[in-house]
């Protein structure tokens, strides 16, 4: 039986001249279904790619708990000692980080300064990994400096030149008060993907920056790197048990929950959203299935005069909505996965075409359009999918079982 159900439903399904109309509205819903599929399985992945990234990059720069002296008089490098004892912890580094002006002798810009010691800047994967131009031999000297790669650009800079770093800060000389600065060679630049940081971050040695923003043996904050980033709340409370009374202490959780929370929340609403493309689609089924149940009261009728019973019916008519579910779910599906594995080649070539930016970094932060395909958001999109399509089928398979073939025969 069910393979003669199987038979008429595709019967039905196939158009003929006097069916085009009722066709042409499953095509769209077809095309809707689809879309809507593609799309919320690309901007899922967008969301989870550009939270990924974001993280990533503000996690590598600024680590996962930071410990800010609240005196001068700590021993900070007894401390780094004591703190990397501890289970789970990575990385310990000290570090001086303080506003500055970097200058090339033609312009000035305002830059974030970070002291750090050659060593622990090598342990920095972000940076040790994307160096653009330059090395790390020239950094170990006492004037070598690293700095972004936008902001290189925008200042004219090269490797070798000469960078000016000015601190605001006036120093007392014979001839009055005059800005405190340094001169150093710029020894690499580094693109880290994160548009801000490449625009804003230089890195010089920590000896240099204690001189230079007068902080003799002593620094601002001590960054920690653990194992697992999600599961930091037994090291902070060992750290914070023990250091609490010299230091202040955040974690990356905790400085940047406003952030994570907003991306949840409009990952979550734009979930909601694009569900509405597939819902709408999933109406259009429910009008097209009303239509041919009247188109086919006649052929309903003389099936169930011979014999066939109405669940048979109900059953017909909601393969073919079924099969319009579920052939759009899977072409969208298909779309999708296949533009989210390769959404940075489309983006490359789309610029390339258009000769424009359709990712700026200056809005976006990052330099490139993220995207994280995970196997649990598509599963999700397409049994939503289905489950739609399906329950938009049952009205009108329904009532299709409840024609009365005695009343349709009668007025033939």
């Amino acid at each position: 039986m069910l393979k003669t159900e199987l038979l008429i439903a595709w019967k039905y399904i196939k158009s003929n001249r006097r069916e085009k109309f009722i066709s042409a509205i499953a095509a769209f819903s077809l095309v809707g279904i689809a879309l809507g599929v593609a799309t919320l399985i690309i901007v899922t992945s967008v969301m989870n790619g550009f939270r990924k990234e974001f993280t990533e990059r503000v996690i590598g720069f600024n680590g996962h708990i930071a410990m800010h002296p609240l005196n001068t008089d700590v021993d900070y490098e007894d401390v780094v000692k004591q703190v990397s004892t501890f289970e789970g912890v990575k990385q310990v580094t000290p570090v001086i980080e303080k506003q500055a002006l970097l200058s090339n002798g033609n312009s000035v810009r305002g830059t974030l300064c970070h002291g750090i010691s050659p060593d622990d800047l090598l342990k920095k994967d972000l940076i040790a990994g994307s160096i653009q131009d330059g090395d790390f031999e020239d950094f170990s000297a006492e004037d070598g400096i690293v700095v972004g790669k936008s902001l290189a650009s925008r200042s004219g800079l090269c490797v070798g030149d000469d960078v000016i770093i000015m601190v605001p800060e006036l120093d007392e000389t014979g001839f009055g008060f005059v800005p405190r600065k340094k001169t150093f060679k710029l020894a690499a630049t580094f693109k880290s993907g994160m548009h801000e940081y490449d625009m804003s971050v230089v890195f010089i040695p920590l000896d240099m920056s204690q001189k230079l923003f007068k902080m003799p043996k002593s620094i601002n904050t001590i960054s920690i790197f653990v194992d697992d980033p999600l599961k930091i709340s037994a090291i902070k409370s060992r750290i914070y048990a023990k250091f609490s009374d010299n230091f202040h202490i955040t974690d990356w959780q905790q400085n940047n929950s406003s952030f994570m929370k907003a991306v949840e929340v409009e990952r979550n609403v734009m979930f909601l959203i694009l569900t509405l493309i597939i819902l709408v689609a999933s109406f259009n089924i429910i009008s097209c299935m009303i239509m041919l149940v009247k188109d086919k009261e006649k052929d309903i009728a003389i099936l169930r005069t011979i014999g066939l019973a109405s669940k048979s019916v109900s059953r017909i008519f909601f393969m073919i909505g079924a099969f319009i579910g579920i052939f759009g779910t899977t072409i969208g599906a298909i779309l999708g996965v296949m533009f989210s594995m390769h959404i940075q080649k489309i983006q490359a070539l789309l610029e390339n075409l258009l000769h424009m930016q359709v990712f700026s970094p200056e809005v976006y932060f990052l330099t490139h359009l993220p995207s994280l395909l995970r196997p649990v958001d598509v599963v999700v999109t397409v049994v939503v999918s289905l489950v739609l399509s399906s329950i938009s089928t049952l009205y009108p398979a329904k009532k299709a079982s409840r024609i009365n073939p005695v009343e349709i025969l009668r007025y033939a």
